[in-house]
């Protein structure tokens, strides 16, 4: 099965990184971001509710605020992240009578697409490439965020002038931030960090019914494209658009509490900083806010491609997208034990190579292929 949203190579990106990282601040004393300032942190997925603060503060935004709830889920960027970027572009977020063209392109030049939907998932994943560190290709357990501000990132790649850059980047992005949401974003409240390479061995299990079994394709990265993090996989028992899929159940992989991203996408925040996200779906059953227990249906996989891909993207039959997080950041795969497998993950997106993608357990190794859900060891 191929994912959604694989995306072409920037080939600009790594250069850009080094250069953005070297860039001085324009005043002294002036505040500087950092990668983690932007990460979509779990509280803020429960205390912050999009909806509700778009009727109240932007009410010609509103009808969108499911599109930003799904990108924001799914590059691990700050919803409020994005609405201050647009409000420091555009003013489209305070405008009492936005123009057309705000609401068509609500970031302005800062990237080459138009249409809100498109504009902000290109914001969105740029901001994502650019918040790892690209020094780091570790292939096992969390990779380092990268030190520097990944909206200089952002600007750079859209031509802005380096010094204009960092100025918007640091000080204008803070101002407007302020200003819509009354505090910085590194006020935000952040939740520990796992030290750990990996969840504890008992904690998840398969996304589907304990004796269920489904076909899990190679690791890849959340977006299908680049080396790292690894930290996703494709599952489902086959089939094509339109058919039926009512009775296949994506499932809890671990207690925790449920947040609908969108009506295609959710997550499941579990104990420990940890969370899985499941993408591609239809008919989700609980709400946000809602506990769920390990193997608890929560949707099946959708099957029709509009439903798929609710927001936009790109996919080739219905299957489930599942990732892991720690502390709102993909987590390489590489040595997380699944349903009692320790999952072997140190090849590209896609490799279905048994040397560089398997799944071992009691001394004996699997490939890529069907596997039954036999759930976690006891611990």
């Amino acid at each position: 099965m191929i994912d959604h949203n694989r995306r072409l190579f920037r080939p600009l990106l790594l250069a850009v990184l080094c250069a953005a990282s070297t860039l001085s601040i324009a005043h002294a004393g002036a505040p500087t971001l950092h990668s983690e300032d932007l990460v979509y942190q779990y509280d803020e997925m429960f205390d912050f509710d999009i909806g509700e603060w778009l009727e109240t503060h932007a009410p010609t935004l509103a009808v969108q605020a499911e599109t930003l709830s799904h990108w924001s889920g799914y590059s691990g960027i700050s919803p409020r992240v994005l609405l201050a970027l647009m409000e420091l572009q555009t003013g489209v977020v305070s405008s009492p009578q936005p123009s057309s063209a705000s609401l068509e392109r609500p970031f302005g030049t800062l990237v080459a697409t138009t249409g809100f939907s498109a504009q902000l998932r290109d914001v969105a994943e740029t901001l994502r490439d650019a918040m790892y560190d690209a020094a780091d290709r570790s292939t096992r357990g969390p990779v380092a965020l990268a030190a520097g501000n990944p909206l200089r990132t952002l600007y750079a790649l859209s031509g802005t002038e380096s010094a204009r850059a960092t100025q918007l980047a640091d000080i204008g992005f803070v101002d407007v931030y302020r200003r819509l949401f009354g505090t910085e974003p590194k006020q935000v409240s952040r939740t520990a960090q796992p030290r750990a390479d990996a969840p504890p061995k008992n904690l998840l299990q398969f996304p589907y019914p304990l004796k269920a079994r489904w076909r899990v394709g190679g690791a890849h990265t959340n977006s299908g494209s680049g080396r790292f993090p690894m930290s996703s996989l494709d599952m489902g028992v086959g089939g094509w658009w339109g058919s039926n899929q009512s009775r296949n159940w994506v499932s809890a992989s671990a207690a925790g509490k449920f947040k609908r991203h969108s009506s295609c996408m959710a997550e499941i925040v579990h104990d420990g900083g940890w969370s899985t996200t499941y993408y591609h779906l239809m008919n989700i059953r609980p709400a946000t806010g809602d506990s769920v227990t390990a193997n608890d249906p929560i949707a099946n996989p959708a099957n029709t491609r509009g439903q798929a891909l609710c927001n936009g993207g790109a996919s080739t039959g219905p299957h489930q997208h599942w990732s892991l997080k720690s502390n709102g950041s993909q987590h390489h795969l590489n040595g997380v034990t699944l349903s009692s497998y320790v999952i072997t993950a140190t090849g590209s997106s896609y490799d279905t190579n048994c040397q560089r993608f398997n799944l071992s357990r009691n001394g004996k190794r699997y490939c890529a292929g069907v596997y039954t859900n036999i759930g976690v060891d006891a611990p």
